[in-house]
């Protein structure tokens, strides 16, 4: 239930606040600045207004996210510093008085009353705020991607399954040691994947039915974990127990990571008009295409677009000049080669300038084979068969006996020659030098706002993060170009 405001108190200590809380600050900056009074209707429909217990007021909880990432603070660092802190209790339009929420209401706002479509709308309003302002001219937008690393460790399938197994064994031998002796013979350390979901079925069968009548809850839990896992071979796809929708990404041939991408739009003002995010090995030029729309629906006009050579597909300029949008991005013969076979899961990582399989394997070298004739050249590329071998998607994709796996990509130059030309010209490379803006803003999202490390698992608390972390960037960036217009 909404609480009820009309009746507000009048503090008798509310001037300390013009006292303590100085003009330059910079959340009295943004208190003055800056219009929240979106957060209440847009937040309306999550709440029920006439029944349970009187909700804290949501542009107030809202506000407390805001400072969580101004500040880069974990939920409990948030609270202990606003009882202290007056310029957050001012920005809160708490009195200097008034106690602070418990850290477990920010847990609950998360998960009851913020959705993804809330998140759209949020960073929606920023760009909305500042076009009202006169801040956003430009008609182009910058594009790029920036990882964050999970907080949880990654871990291969097997390893995921075989802990899993383990710990039911050490269970069962605590509570129920005659079912021990049902026990299938263990694979060897260096069985494969499949080996060890074969292991796996026959240990559940030998014991589910006896754990189910007289286990305990501890063993039935584990028993459905593993059960689960089996399902539908979804063990093959896990890379961490903890956080399940962690991925491995490379930032460069020898550089990987585990984790998430936030991909962005970002205006010639550097207001952040567009975010996509997705596990760490999506490529970065797939995004492009929402990226425009999603920033044209926040209100931004999109003529042009600046990005790195990753956005160079064939299918990214054609959208480009469907639209009559001129997209400075520097072609790369291997992106934009046109052969279609992207669709099988191989993509590639601009950063280690090589393809990642299906699995998430990076190849481990490359050649250029020459062609004769007029036929076009190709660039093969190897990967590690001792991998390939105990992988558990290598049906369809290495052939058993195989003395190498290579994934060879056509090079179709000539299909980009408007594109060669216009790289060519003084306008694009005049252009080209602005994209240092978005390697800019992201830096400051890593280093100021902790978008270096999630701060939870799973892809929606990544959204949660990144959406608030570029709330927090546009905000600040807008306060600043007013108080250099007003200056």
């Amino acid at each position: 239930m909404l609480k009820d405001n009309s009746q507000l108190k009048l503090s008798e200590y509310r001037s300390l606040y013009d006292i303590i809380v100085p003009k330059d600050n910079l959340l009295r900056k943004i208190k003055e600045n800056i219009d929240f009074s979106f957060v209440n209707p847009m937040l309306k429909e999550s709440y029920c207004e006439h029944f349970g217990r009187p909700a804290k007021e949501p542009e107030m909880m809202f506000k407390f996210m805001f400072l969580k990432k101004i500040d880069d603070l974990s939920d409990e660092e948030l609270i202990r510093s606003t009882k202290v802190n007056m310029a957050y209790k001012y920005f809160l339009d708490l009195d200097p008085e008034d106690e602070v929420i418990h850290s477990s209401l920010l847990t609950k706002f998360r998960k009851l009353h913020i959705t993804v479509d809330i998140l759209e709308e949020m960073l929606a309003e920023t760009v909305r705020q500042a076009v009202e302002k006169g801040i956003i001219k430009s008609h182009a937008i910058i594009v790029d991607s920036t990882h964050t690393k999970s907080s949880a460790k990654h871990e291969t399938p097997t390893q995921i399954l075989r802990r899993y197994t383990k710990e039911l064994r050490k269970e069962i031998y605590r509570t129920q040691y005659e079912l021990s002796n049902n026990f299938p013979e263990k694979p060897e350390i260096t069985s494969d994947l499949n080996e060890e979901i074969a292991y796996s079925r026959k240990l559940i069968d030998s014991i589910k039915q006896m754990v189910d009548v007289s286990g305990s809850d501890k063993s039935r839990k584990m028993v459905r974990r593993v059960e689960n896992l089996l399902k539908d071979d979804k063990i093959k796809d896990i890379q961490s127990a903890v956080d399940k929708d962690a991925k491995l990404g490379y930032k460069s041939e020898e550089n990987s990571f585990f984790g998430y991408k936030t991909h962005i739009a970002m205006t010639d003002e550097r207001i952040i008009s567009a975010i996509e995010v997705t596990t760490g090995e999506a490529p970065d030029g797939r995004e492009l295409v929402n990226l425009i729309k999603k920033s044209k629906a926040n209100g931004v006009k999109v003529s042009e677009v600046l990005g790195d050579t990753a956005y160079s597909s064939k299918e990214n300029l054609d959208y480009s000049e469907e639209q009559d949008i001129a997209l400075v991005s520097k072609l790369n013969p291997i992106i934009s080669n046109g052969s279609g076979r992207q669709k099988e899961g191989f993509t590639y990582n601009k950063d280690a300038d090589m393809y990642v399989c299906p699995a998430g394997n990076l190849a481990s070298h490359k050649t250029k084979d020459k062609s004769k004739g007029n036929k076009n050249d190709r660039i093969s590329y190897y990967f590690d068969i001792e991998k390939c071998k105990q992988c558990p998607k290598k049906d369809g994709c290495y052939k058993n006996g195989a003395k190498s796996k290579t994934y060879k990509v056509r090079i179709l130059s000539e299909t980009h020659q408007k594109q060669k030309v216009f790289q060519e010209s003084d306008y694009f490379k005049q252009r080209a030098k602005e994209r240092y803006k978005i390697e800019a803003k992201n830096a400051e999202l890593k280093q100021s706002h902790g978008l270096r490390e999630a701060d939870s698992v799973g892809v929606f608390a990544m959204q949660i993060q990144s959406y608030f972390t570029a709330f927090v960037a546009n905000v600040k960036r807008i306060v600043k170009l007013e108080t250099i217009k007003m200056a």
